[in-house]
Parts: C-alpha cells; structure tokens; sequence
C-alpha cells in the first residue's frame, strides 16, 4: 500500500465499515463473550506531510479510568500508546502509509482492539466502548 485511498480499499474489502467519513473509518469487531470494540482508523499526517493511519479504541473515559494503573499495564503491550480524544482515553498505535504491507496494518490493528477490550474490562469492568 502506498496511500491512504489503497488502505481505504483493503478496509472496505475486509472489514465491515460502520460510519466512513472519508479520512475516518469506524469499525466495530466482536471480541466475544457477547464484548465488542470500536475502532477508528484514520488519515493523518506528520509536519512533513508523511502520511501516516492511525488506529484508535476507546477503553473508558478520563474520569472514570484510574489513569497511572491504566498507563502502567499500557507499558507491557507490544504496540499502542494512550492518548486523549475529547473525553475518552484511547488506545492509539500509528503506522505509516509509504510501502504498508498488510500485515504492517492488520497486526497492530489486532493488538490496538485487543488491548483496548483488555483495558476495558479490567478498568471500566462493563463493554461501553
């Protein structure tokens, strides 16, 4: 992949897109137990204009995260990092577009609703997210 609008395509093909806002797709995945997560993946660029996507899942709001422990257990996971999108705390890991293969993409996507599911559970206790 070599640009937003090819990894825009593969999303279409391969998963079930439930909002697209052109540079935002949101995703909804059964990560089971009756549990699902809500993912963004979207276009953004550095200063540079490097294009990069962008992987995002809610774990719970700022006021309901006890954020030091929430950060902590983020520090053994593999990708990801949290961040804050309005009022809710987020999983977020960034891949660039130039020469994205897919497992470049769908591996840390993986991880991102995995960890976010994770978080959530073990924080918020109920699947809000």
């Amino acid at each position: 992949m070599a640009s937003w609008e090819d990894l825009r395509a593969y999303i279409q093909n391969s998963y079930k897109i439930a909002k697209d806002e052109g540079d935002v797709l949101t995703l909804v995945f059964d990560t089971g137990g009756g549990r699902s997560q809500v993912v963004l993946v979207g276009r953004n660029d550095t200063g540079g204009g490097i294009p990069f996507a962008t992987i995002a899942s809610a774990i719970g709001s700022v006021d309901e995260l006890p954020l030091g422990p929430v950060l902590t257990e983020l520090s053994t996971y593999v990708v990801g990092g949290a961040v804050i999108y309005g009022d809710l705390v987020m999983v977020r890991h960034s891949v660039p577009l130039v020469n994205l293969d897919v497992n470049e993409f769908v591996t840390p996507l993986d991880l991102v609703i995995n960890a976010a599911d994770l978080l959530e559970q073990r924080f918020v206790g109920q699947d809000k997210y």
